[in-house]
């Protein structure tokens, strides 16, 4: 989730507690208004009704006791206690044009005027509680809602203007390669804080070219330079080793010396190609196919095939198209067989399955799984063969992962599978 969109989340979450305090608040104050508006009309219409009685004869009760809302009659024996005394109450009165029973606010008073006791009732009907409650919760919904769209619509604008540079950022970093030698530029802006990002950024791309090319130039010239007096050892091993004043113990430490400097030109050209794959130094792409250089590959260890006696076996679906380095695709095919054949069993099988978006490379071997963590970690090797450097699935992993595939190991039906499939 972006952050601006959960900042407005967090910020009508949060609103909602607010806004029902704020309900109970509002509607507490309105009750309490109406019943302060409504003893204040009751009480003013039982004044003016007291003030008549007293200055007319009681014939003219007629005249209030016709309306709806007063009721006035003389009583005989009063509640003495109740005598020029006014009580609020709320009652039920039922409502003629609504049909049904409405809530009403009255006010009760005995009033003596000469010798007579009149007890005088006069109601008014109130704002149905209910019907109050519903308003105000409609009206807070109704706030919410347009809290939210206004939420949503600074939200898309904000993402728009203010935003932009920060998103165009991530853009350049994410397609950014300190092997282009250039640091690209970035959106100006007049918002402090993407200024000092941007400064930053510029900072560390052009830290990352410096480091690159210093990398780049060290390993290059540490492979010469390893490279020259390996390939002199090893001239110098084959002349020895063609001496005819040799004993036997002579030419088996010279074989033993010659199987060291084989391993290390090995490993100098393992890691000078892990470093390559690194620093995305392959860059030219293509669509390749992948049944092709399966192909070729089979070809290229025929004769390791036919040596253990291993079956292939070949299921091609629809044919793998994948865009990248040819070159990369080879040693990354070329490594999968060449740890299916190195860790197989004499008679053993090789299933090879292609389908449009993956390449199975299943093989018969040690009846247990592999130790799935450390397998595609460097110099881990998973045979006692001397011929292996701890490197081979390394590479493959490293490959797989620059040309956006996703190399994966399990142990199915007492056999090793490795799949490549597009991430």
């Amino acid at each position: 989730m972006k952050l601006l969109a959960k900042t407005n989340l967090y910020f009508v979450v949060l609103s909602i507690p607010v806004l029902l305090l704020s309900g109970f608040v509002t509607y507490s104050y309105i009750i309490k208004e109406l019943k302060e508006s409504n003893d204040d009309v009751l009480m003013d219409r039982k004044e003016r009704i007291e003030q008549y009685l007293r200055e007319n004869d009681t014939i003219s009760d007629y005249l209030f006791t016709k309306g709806k809302e007063v009721q006035i009659k003389i009583i005989t024996k009063p509640d003495f206690k109740k005598v020029n005394k006014d009580i609020f109450s709320d009652t039920l009165i039922f409502d003629r044009s609504e049909k049904e029973l409405a809530i009403n606010q009255m006010i009760t008073s005995v009033l003596r005027v000469k010798t007579k006791y009149y007890q005088i009732k006069i109601w008014r009907s109130s704002v149905e509680f209910d019907e109050l409650f519903e308003g105000i919760f409609s009206m807070l919904t109704a706030i919410l809602l347009l809290q939210l769209l206004i939420s949503l619509g600074i939200n898309f604008w904000v993402t728009k203007t203010l935003w932009q540079p920060f998103y165009k950022m991530i853009h350049t970093l994410r397609v950014f390669r300190a092997s282009d030698n250039h640091v690209p530029n970035l959106e100006k802006t007049s918002v402090k804080e993407f200024k000092e990002l941007s400064h930053c950024v510029k900072e560390m791309m052009s830290k990352m070219i410096t480091d690159y090319n210093s990398q780049k130039r060290f390993t290059e010239n540490a492979s010469h330079e390893i490279q020259t007096p390996l390939a002199v050892i090893k001239s110098k091993i084959d002349l020895l080793i063609q001496s005819e004043n040799l004993e036997q113990k002579d030419i088996e430490l010279i074989i033993a010396i010659d199987d060291a400097s084989s391993k290390l030109i090995r490993l100098n050209k393992s890691l000078l190609l892990l470093t390559k794959i690194e620093n995305r130094q392959f860059k030219t792409t293509e669509t390749v196919s992948v049944e092709k250089m399966v192909n070729e590959s089979l070809l290229l260890f025929e004769e390791h095939i036919r040596e253990q006696k291993i079956e292939v076996q070949k299921n091609v679906k629809f044919d793998f198209l994948i865009k990248m380095n040819s070159d990369l695709c080879m040693i990354l095919i070329n490594n999968l067989f060449q740890n299916a054949i190195r860790h197989n069993i004499t008679g053993g099988k090789i299933i090879i399955f292609i389908n449009h978006n993956k390449l199975s490379i299943q093989n018969t071997g040690k009846e247990e799984a592999l130790d799935a963590t450390l397998l595609f970690k460097r110099f881990q090797k998973i045979s006692v063969s001397h011929l292996s450097v701890g490197l081979g699935m390394a590479i493959a992993d490293e490959i797989a992962e620059v040309s956006g595939l996703k190399l994966k190991y399990k142990f199915v039906d007492h056999q090793h599978r490795f799949t490549l499939k597009v991430r």
